[in-house]
């Protein structure tokens, strides 16, 4: 009889215990969700721009754009913004959720890369210079 109790009064704690655990998480108000949140298009968090240092004028182009993700981003995208012989402008941006500022996203780096690949179009001439968000990473040397 005696252990038929402590099995009881086992269960009972555990489901005490259970019942706290909820009624603390719920105790914070309504979480939120996706249909709560905001989004906005913002540039990218650029850390470097890599490509060759010299190429031939017709040849396509790689840029890789590497950049740093956070937790409340979506959506990267390399936008074409303008070419021209001498000069390729990119605008790299993503979708971010506008969150409660009391959350916070984990401590940790991650760093992505986009390639873009320009076709040469117009022919490019010396020297070509490559901005992306509005910086200049440098210039490319045309053979």
């Amino acid at each position: 009889m005696q252990n038929a109790q402590t099995w009881e009064n086992a269960g009972m704690k555990k489901m005490l215990c259970a019942l706290t655990f909820a009624a603390t998480l719920t105790a914070c108000g309504p979480q939120e969700t996706p249909n709560n949140l905001r989004i906005e298009t913002e540039n990218l968090g650029v850390v470097g721009v890599d490509f060759p240092a010299t190429i031939n004028a017709s040849e396509p182009l790689k840029i890789a754009i590497r950049y740093s993700e956070t937790c409340v981003q979506s959506d990267e995208k390399i936008n074409l913004i303008s070419r021209t012989a001498t000069e390729l402008k990119l605008g790299a941006t993503a979708q971010y959720y506008r969150q409660d500022p009391s959350i916070a996203c984990p401590a940790v780096y991650i760093e992505k890369t986009l390639i873009y690949t320009d076709s040469a179009m117009p022919t490019r001439t010396n020297p070509f210079q490559i901005i992306v968000n509005g910086k200049s990473y440098g210039t490319v040397t045309i053979k």
